[in-house]
């Protein structure tokens, strides 16, 4: 399991002309190690990016992430 970097979701918004992007992966079970949960956001300027942040947000709560 590897963190999902910023110029993947910026890459999907491009390719398919997205404003904002959230990408939200998991690894379930606790074999094989590493594993848990990753959110990546992207927004295609600033505005966006806290759109996509806040959504992020409530992704976390959703799923217990702790803050």
């Amino acid at each position: 399991m590897k963190p999902i970097p910023i110029s993947a979701a910026r890459r999907i918004a491009e390719d398919y002309g997205y404003d904002q992007v959230v990408i939200y992966g998991r690894k379930v079970g606790a074999d094989p190690d590493p594993h848990g949960e990753h959110l990546t956001t992207y927004g295609v300027s600033a505005e966006h990016c806290a759109v996509a942040a806040r959504m992020a947000d409530v992704l976390k709560t959703f799923m217990g992430w702790k803050a």
